[in-house]
């Protein structure tokens, strides 16, 4: 079975999405000392991790949008997702230069709890289509 690609979606929605997942955004904080003191603010646990799951959960409704095929492959669903995931981290780790931590598994399962969201959401509000 073929799956029915919508390469404007993918491009235009779903790719820079997944860049921004990728992107280590605290390498941009110390960079870019403005966007680093407006990150200083929501420098909580909770904070951190409702960036996580919203990231995750926005990204995912975009690629199921762009993908609908996807619907009946929740395993592939899942499993991109999930390289996305571990790039990011992968990403952070680079960046900060340090082995992992429980920071990395906590961010993991955020962005999991997002990845639920996203197919739940999805696909209730496309139920009937």
């Amino acid at each position: 079975m073929q799956m029915p690609v919508d390469w404007r979606r993918l491009a235009l929605i779903v790719l820079p999405l997944a860049f921004l997942a990728l992107f280590p955004v605290g390498w941009l904080g110390e960079v870019y000392r403005p966007f680093g003191d407006a990150l200083g603010g929501l420098n909580s646990v909770e904070a951190h991790a409702i960036g996580h799951i919203g990231i995750f959960f926005v990204l995912g409704v975009a690629l199921l949008a762009a993908l609908p095929a996807l619907r009946r492959r929740p395993l592939l669903f899942f499993a991109i997702m999930l390289l996305v995931a571990l790039g990011q981290e992968g990403f952070q780790l680079m960046y900060k230069q340090r082995p992992l931590v429980f920071d990395e598994l906590r961010d993991l399962v955020t962005d999991v709890i997002g990845m639920v969201a996203a197919w739940a959401v999805y696909g209730t509000l496309n139920a009937e289509r």
